[in-house]
């Protein structure tokens, strides 16, 4: 698994990827075929990793502010206003 997700991180996502993960096995298309827990764990390990990414719509706030940018230019702007306010004071 990718060492970007943290193994907390992990732990709180499997249930739900596992979930997911075994679903290929209720399909009409393949729910005659008995499933394979291993292969659906792994499967799940991969959701896991893939979901982290904030282009699959799984990634936290700050993720998604800092991948378009917005933090950078939030921390900016809160730089100028203490400026202007410190100006407005003295």
């Amino acid at each position: 698994m990718s060492k970007r997700v943290c193994s907390t991180e992990r732990k709180r996502r499997m249930p739900f990827a596992r979930q997911k993960a075994a679903q290929a096995w209720c399909q009409s298309k393949t729910s005659g075929i008995e499933m394979d827990n291993r292969l659906a764990e792994e499967f799940a390990k991969i959701l896991v990793v893939e979901s982290y990414e904030p282009h699959l719509g799984c990634a936290t706030t700050g993720e998604l502010l800092k991948g378009v940018g917005a933090l950078e230019a939030l921390a900016e702007i809160c730089a100028h206003i203490k400026g202007v306010d410190a100006q407005a004071g003295e």
